[in-house]
């Protein structure tokens, strides 16, 4: 047994995450949404075969990734223990599995799910915090060794009102951000969209007080860039690439170079840091 795979029975999301990225050299987290040709006209998977097509995918990024997060309404009609052996795969190749659930309910109901989530062997959720229980939902987290990632600003255009609506005189993503901190949540989900600026995340990072991660989407497809979260978090990154590299003819040399490219950037983020440090720029 590996000493990641050995760390990760007894240390929390967190610390595992940290050891599987750093032993694999990657911050890529790979979106494994499956979507059955009748549903959509691109984007697609070649037959209806869901389990086989996920296997494939798990196995192709698996040198390259840390993670693979699975969208749950991707996998709906799916069984338990369907999930569970995806899951298990998932382990096997020295990778986390996140489920994208975006819980949000009160307290009793969110607690139904996570044991739920744990019982697929899922090691971490996301939860949309509009219901502002964050801590509560957080506590229950652990109390299951799982991770919990809130949605802070997320990538869709759609979701500006979380940067124009205001809570107590203050935008919304920055209440968001504090329950994050108080609650000492695992992570802030903060898109690459163009419709997120530099200084947003910069607002985000200095409101926690933990060492969360930020789960990045809208790389790929969306046309994102990850360097404003990178400059910000450092290797406290994890960005999701999903279309670009399932539905890709070569998902194993997408899933590569989406790894390199985030190795570069980084480099890249922290020279740029190191010299506004020493007055170089």
């Amino acid at each position: 047994m590996n000493q990641s795979l050995m760390a990760s029975l007894t240390n929390t999301f967190l610390e595992k995450l940290s050891t599987i990225s750093k032993e694999k050299e990657t911050l890529l987290c790979v979106g494994l949404d499956p979507a059955l040709p009748a549903q959509r006209s691109k984007n697609v998977m070649p037959s209806d075969d869901r389990l086989e097509f996920m296997r494939r995918i798990i196995l192709y990024v698996a040198p390259y990734a840390s993670a693979i997060k699975m969208n749950r309404q991707f996998l709906i009609g799916l069984t338990i223990d369907e999930i569970r052996q995806l899951n298990i795969l998932v382990h096997q190749n020295n990778m986390l599995s996140i489920i994208d659930h975006k819980l949000g309910d009160i307290g009793s109901s969110n607690a139904s799910a996570v044991f739920w989530f744990k019982e697929e062997g899922f090691d971490a959720f996301t939860f949309n915090p509009f219901g502002g229980n964050v801590t509560e939902a957080t506590e229950t987290a652990h109390s299951k060794g799982l991770g919990i990632i809130v949605l802070t600003l997320m990538s869709n255009p759609e979701a500006a009102f979380q940067k124009t609506a205001t809570y107590n005189e203050k935008p919304l993503y920055h209440h968001i951000a504090s329950l994050c901190s108080e609650a000492k949540s695992d992570g802030v989900v903060i898109g690459a969209t163009e419709n997120i600026e530099s200084k947003d995340v910069f607002e985000i990072k200095n409101i926690l007080q933990h060492k969360a991660i930020a789960l990045v989407p809208g790389i790929g497809a969306q046309g994102g860039t990850a360097k404003k979260i990178l400059y910000h978090f450092g290797e406290r990154t994890l960005v999701n690439v999903g279309r670009s590299i399932i539905y890709s003819d070569f998902p194993e040399a997408r899933a590569k170079e989406f790894q390199d490219m985030l190795k570069n950037q980084l480099k890249e983020v922290k020279t740029i840091r190191e010299n506004r440090t020493t007055g170089s720029v």
